[in-house]
């Protein structure tokens, strides 16, 4: 029994720990880029530092299950709105914030982006922020939010 329980520990830690390691792009050029090669929407997570003890992050975005969803249904791109001298798009970023109207962290949302003539033009899907029920509950109304603005 004690065997089953640690083998049943060390597979929950393993799933919890690759979901932590998802490849969050921080590059909008390069996410748009990608998006529009494969026809994914841009997930759009606007975050600082005391948005990481937040809701959203430990019971949505740090999941096996949002790993999964995110990898075969969206482009990840975290926009850093820390103003400290390590963060270079800084400036890019607090614009973002501003066009998508974004006002707590950490918020989402779900965009197309294109770039013509050296202009980034976005078009806003929807946003999303948490809510209670979890990463189920978020990923059932996210994919709600993609599935009615396809049509």
């Amino acid at each position: 029994m004690i065997k089953k329980l640690l083998f049943a520990f060390i597979l929950s830690y393993s799933f919890n720990m690759s979901a932590q390691t998802l490849n969050w792009s921080t590059d909008v050029n390069a996410a748009i880029e990608v998006s529009n090669k494969e026809n994914k929407p841009l997930l759009l997570l606007f975050t600082d530092k005391s948005a990481s003890n937040d809701l959203l992050f430990s019971q949505v975005l740090n999941t096996l299950d949002f790993a999964l969803w995110s990898r075969d249904n969206v482009v990840i791109v975290k926009i850093d709105l820390n103003e400290d001298s390590t963060n270079d798009n800084i400036e890019r970023n607090l614009n973002l914030k501003k066009a998508f109207a974004i006002d707590a962290n950490p918020s989402i949302c779900f965009a197309r982006g294109s770039s013509r003539k050296g202009k980034i033009n976005y078009q806003l899907i929807g946003k999303m922020a948490y809510k209670p029920g979890g990463v189920k509950a978020w990923l059932a109304d996210a994919k709600i939010l993609l599935t009615v603005t396809e049509e």
